[in-house]
Parts: structure tokens; sequence; C-alpha cells
């Protein structure tokens, strides 16, 4: 399965969908992309991976995705996920330091910082939201002058309502959070640990302790892709931060990610990332 990658570009700095809801087949598989998401659950059940973390989806819940962060929704057949979804740019944001100690992103980075990904309102919290994204479903919806605008300015009220939430939540719930509610959340840890080494669907199935058949179902039910494809994106994605933050040879980087060749890693990185590991690395400098 072709791994799809989102960008800013595609979707405009700033987009909507308000009270959208899918089928499970019409989700997207396991994905990333440039720009920070924002999705309220109205109402229906499910489960959200994001970042090596299973999450139980309800009424009620909020899920702050950062941008390139791999995601990836299950709803319930039965009980399909009625959501709202913000999709900005983290240029739209306001980041004049007018208090040094509060930013409009302050809840993205205690997010990026925590690894948790997750919010739930209470009912009265619920009102509160559910309000804001009405806002901007009729500025939009109306289309007067500087709609948009208004968007994005009831976007920077969602990000201070959801910071001051965190800080009552997020440190809290971070400690008290029983991540081992799943058994695929240790697989996860497990492979980003180990990378570099030779993994296989038998090798995680054993330290699963359940057999390759059912583990390759389970994991692709939860992540929408199956184990390889899931391997190669994550190791992708290792690379991905290297060329940026090093200097290290190609060749080398390919080694840090855990591709069995040179030759393997480029064809990979280009089938991903849409450009040559190279390519990408003269890319960034560029900017």
């Amino acid at each position: 399965m072709k791994a799809i990658k989102k960008n800013a570009q595609s979707l405009f700095p700033f987009s909507f969908v308000y009270k959208g809801s899918k089928e499970p087949q019409n989700e997207l598989p396991t994905h990333m992309h440039d720009f920070h998401e924002i999705i309220y659950v109205h109402k229906g059940t499910g489960t959200f991976f994001i970042n090596n973390t299973l999450y139980n989806m309800n009424k009620g819940d909020v899920f702050l995705i950062p941008n390139d962060t791999i995601h990836h929704a299950v709803p319930n057949q039965d009980d399909l996920v009625t959501s709202s979804v913000i999709f900005f740019s983290p240029a739209l944001i306001q980041t004049i330091p007018i208090d040094e100690n509060f930013s409009y992103l302050f809840i993205v980075e205690k997010i990026k910082k925590h690894k948790y990904y997750k919010l739930s309102l209470s009912e009265t919290k619920q009102v509160t939201l559910e309000q804001f994204l009405n806002d901007i479903d009729k500025e939009l919806s109306e289309k007067q002058t500087g709609s948009i605008h208004a968007a994005i300015l009831i976007t920077h009220q969602i990000l201070l309502f959801l910071s001051r939430l965190s800080i009552e939540q997020i440190d809290q719930t971070f400690r008290e959070e029983n991540y081992n509610r799943f058994w695929m959340n240790e697989i996860f840890a497990y492979i980003d640990k180990n990378l570099q080494g030779k993994i296989s669907l038998s090798l995680l199935a054993e330290k699963a302790h359940v057999s390759p058949a059912h583990f390759s179902r389970v994991f692709k039910e939860m992540t929408g892709i199956g184990v390889t494809v899931y391997l190669n994106k994550k190791r992708t994605y290792k690379a991905k931060e290297l060329l940026w933050n090093t200097d290290y040879p190609v060749s080398h980087i390919a080694e840090l990610s855990g591709f069995d060749s040179t030759p393997h890693f480029y064809r990979t990185f280009k089938k991903f990332i849409g450009t040559t590991p190279s390519g990408y690395r003269q890319k960034q400098k560029s900017i």
C-alpha cells in the first residue's frame, strides 16, 4: 500500500470539516502531514492509533495531532464516529511573545513533550468547544468578508481553551493512564527501540505471545497497514529526521535507520516522501 503524506498546500494552510463521519474502510491508513490537526468527537466510538499508542475514542474526546506525527483512526462499524476536524499550518498561529509564559502553540509543544495526544472534556467543556466549532462552521458557510480570518481567530481561542485544560489534565493523565491496556502498545515501543535490528512478523508475534496470523490481523486493524509497510514508514521517518538534523552520509543514515541496503533505502524513501534522500536534504537546506 502506498504511503500517504499530506502537506499544507493540499488543504491550503487552513481547512475545516464539521461533523463529518466515515466508514472504517474510508479512513486513511497510517499517515502523517506537515500541518497540525485538532479532532473533536461529537459521538460514536473507536480506536485512535497515534505515534505508537492506541487510544479509545468516545464522545467529548479531543485529539491534537502535531505535524509529522503518524496516526490512523479506526471507528467502530456499529457506532460510527462523528467528528469535527481543524487542519492548520503552524505559520498561521500568533507567536509574538506578549507573555513569555504562554504562546498559542503551548498545547502543541506540551503534547509533543509528553507524547500524549488526548484530552477528555467534561459536559460543560464540551458545550464550550462545540460552540467554537459551530462558530467556525458559520463563518465559513456564510462567507462574509474575512471569514477565513475569523475562523483562524476562533482556532486561536480553541488553542487557548485547550492549553488551559492541559494544565489541569495532561500532567495528571500522563502519570495515571494505563498504557498497557492494549498489548500492542508494547510492540510499538519495541519497534521504536529496535528499528536498526532485524524485525520480522514472526519475531513480533512471538513477543506478543500470539500466532503470526492473529498478530498480522490485529496489527492491520489497528494501523491500517501491514507490518512490513509500517516498518518501512517508521524507518523512513527516522531517516528524514537524520537527514534534517545531521550531516551523516546517506549510506550511514540508511544503516542507522535500519534499512538492509542503501538501494532499498533510496527506493523506499522516494516512495514515501516523493524525492530521494539527497534531494530531500538539499531542499531542506535551501529553505
